[in-house]
């Protein structure tokens, strides 16, 4: 599990090891959530601009209702999906790392526990190896749902209207620096 300060973000892919597949699931279900949440906003908008007014509004209510409540489960399904394949992940990770930290903290010498405080190796066994599996729970699939967020909106918008769309995201270079 050793990590090059020239490459960190190496050792993090590999942390994944096995999981790597489950861990693209989650990050593809969180898409599919994105895509589902934005088609709720078009048909929102498909129902303002082409069905509220017309005479036969009352006909077609029933099935607007029914894409609405559709697209709320394939979110709500999704999400869940995401979150337990990254729970799941994330877990299993934090597993090997502790099955290999104790694996070498066996095989350390007499002479290194003895001048070692055992506060220290316990901050390693809890904390330091908490903050990894929060990482991969949390911060690392978040960061796969900001680009697929990005990525679903932007199709969104360049289908509406391909011009308004290149003008809106001249902006994001600059709000990525500055975040």
């Amino acid at each position: 599990f050793s990590v090059s300060p020239d490459k960190p973000l190496n050792g993090l892919f590999r942390l994944l090891g096995n999981f790597r597949k489950i861990y693209l699931a989650a990050a593809l279900s969180l898409g599919l959530a994105a895509a589902a949440r934005s088609g709720t906003y078009l048909l929102l908008g498909q129902f303002a601009d082409n069905i509220l007014g017309q005479e036969n509004a009352s006909q077609r209510l029933p099935f607007i209702a029914l894409g609405f409540l559709g697209l709320a489960v394939v979110t709500g399904a999704f999400t869940f999906l995401s979150g337990a394949l990254a729970a799941r992940t994330s877990e299993s990770i934090a597993q090997n790392l502790r099955d290999y930290l104790y694996d070498h903290i066996q095989r350390l010498t007499f002479t290194y526990h003895d001048q070692t405080k055992t506060g220290e190796l316990i901050q390693r066994a809890t904390s330091d190896i908490d903050a990894v599996r929060r990482f991969f729970a949390e911060q690392a699939i978040g960061a796969g749902r900001i680009f697929f967020l990005f990525l679903v909106n932007l199709i969104a918008l360049l289908y509406l209207n391909w011009e308004l769309a290149l003008y809106s995201i001249v902006v994001v270079p600059f709000t990525i620096l500055l975040s």
